[in-house]
């Protein structure tokens, strides 16, 4: 199923402050400082997205790298 840019961004963001929110509740400083860094790299993959919305120029090619790398991430996690 295919997303658009939007949609795209809305996720980003949403996860973003599902991670704020989370950090608030972590138990260990590692693990706050982990959601808050998470929360900022995914704020930071919104933002690029929506500039380049705005200037409709390769969102596409960035969703799909986005999509890749959010691939290689749970791939990672899923060996350790």
């Amino acid at each position: 199923m295919s997303e658009n840019t939007l949609e795209t961004i809305e996720r980003l963001e949403k996860l973003a402050a599902w991670h704020r929110i989370n950090a608030e509740r972590a138990g260990a400083d590692w693990v706050w400082e982990a959601r808050l860094r998470a929360a900022e790299d995914l704020e930071r993959q919104a933002a690029k997205l929506h500039a380049r919305f705005d200037s409709g120029y390769g969102v596409e090619a960035a969703i799909v790298a986005l999509r890749a790398r959010e691939r290689g991430a749970s791939d990672d996690n899923r060996t350790r």
